[in-house]
């Protein structure tokens, strides 16, 4: 049975790493098809958002 060795990576290269993964998703989500309309993205994710004390 052999072990993985956990690789230390620097909060640099996590983020790199974490970015890199959500740009791939997004082409990858392009490619398919499954987009949507701007506008609309962005008024659902506001409308979450209004009644938020801060």
């Amino acid at each position: 049975m052999s072990t993985a060795k956990k690789i230390p990576y620097t909060a640099e290269e996590q983020a790199r790493m974490e970015i890199r993964n959500f740009v791939n998703d997004g082409l990858r989500d392009l490619q398919k098809g499954n987009v949507q309309n701007f506008d609309e993205a962005f008024d659902e994710i506001e409308s979450r958002y209004l009644n938020v004390r801060v």
